[in-house]
């Protein structure tokens, strides 16, 4: 039995002698294969598609700034377009910066139209953010003396129809002392710094 044994065993050696390479490649081929189908192969299919998503993705933001570089160009040439006298025009709409003189001018002019009485004027600004925000806001407190219920109506068509933009927040009148207090806001254009 042991000579049985002892050439079973020679027999294995003479096979793994001749045929180690192919066994070694075989089994290498096998963990390969193995790791391939259990660890590589779904981390490739979760960055392959995690690729074509982000592909997409900037394929989106480039199509969305192609449209807002388009609408762009079309403005610029609208802008283009815009008669100069226009604009000088908006521009007294939306003043480009906060001028005291013209707004105090402006004000003279509408109330002197009227023939009321100023008894203050007190001009604020909101609070001031670190954020840059246009238009910039002024607010007005007016307060009129001479004033009738008509002649109230009447400055308030004015500054209607004035071509700055005010926008009237409150309004107060007193028949018996023929006084008016009128706060407005008005607003002109930020430069950013």
């Amino acid at each position: 039995m042991t000579g049985r044994n002892q050439k079973n065993q020679n027999n294995l050696n003479l096979f793994l002698n001749n045929y180690f390479n192919a066994l070694l490649a075989g089994a290498l081929i096998l963990f390969l294969a193995v790791a391939y189908l259990v660890f590589i192969g779904p981390k490739f299919r979760a960055t392959q598609t995690a690729i074509q998503a982000n592909l997409e993705e900037q394929q989106r933001l480039l199509s969305d700034n192609q449209k807002k570089l388009a609408n762009l160009k079309s403005l610029i040439e609208l802008y283009k377009k815009i008669n100069p006298a226009d604009l000088q025009k908006f521009n007294s709409v939306l003043p480009d910066s906060y001028v005291p003189e013209r707004l105090f001018g402006e004000l003279e002019e509408i109330i002197g139209r009227g023939g009321w009485l100023v008894s203050n004027i007190r001009i604020s600004r909101p609070e001031e953010t670190a954020e840059i925000k246009n238009p910039g806001q002024l607010s007005l407190e007016l307060s009129l003396g001479g004033v009738d219920y008509s002649g109230l109506k009447n400055f308030l068509r004015l500054m209607e129809n004035n071509s700055r933009l005010f926008d009237i927040t409150a309004v107060s009148f007193s028949s018996s002392g023929n006084s008016a207090r009128i706060v407005l806001t008005t607003y002109y254009y930020k430069v950013a710094k």
